[in-house]
């Protein structure tokens, strides 16, 4: 059953998530969101040198979409999101979401799924990939 929580001005939305299902017990499960953000660092994975691109933005930004999965790797959640961030001129940026800090909420839906699946990496990819557990 899905569950909705609040995350507070300053809360650091991967590792409040990690914390979220460390503790609910979410193995595996999809994550959207909406609300705002100080501060995110965005990537983009370069696939022909298989590194991740690091952009950082310090502004106030309206969370339009986050959206993601945890996963298992190494017998703890891992958490793996996206999202598209709105400018106060209607802009729009997103990416692999590497960090970011909340400001000054987000809404966040956990949704648990009853299949399990793992992360592990993938070194022809260069990623760490779902597999059925």
């Amino acid at each position: 059953m899905a569950k909705i929580y609040n995350l507070k001005a300053g809360s650091k939305v991967s590792e409040d998530i990690v914390a979220i299902a460390s503790r609910d017990k979410v193995s595996t499960g999809l994550l959207t969101a909406i609300g705002g953000v100080s501060r995110v660092t965005i990537a983009y994975f370069n696939q022909e040198s298989k590194k991740y691109e690091n952009h950082e933005f310090r502004e106030e930004l309206e969370v339009t979409s986050l959206t993601g999965n945890v996963t298992l790797k190494d017998g703890k959640p891992f958490v793996h999101v996206h999202g598209t961030f709105g400018r106060r001129d209607l802009s729009v940026i997103g990416g692999h979401v590497v960090s970011a800090t909340v400001s000054p909420l987000l809404e966040l839906v956990v949704t648990p799924t009853t299949n399990k699946a793992v992360r592990k990496l993938d070194e022809g990819l260069g990623l760490n990939v779902i597999y059925k557990a």
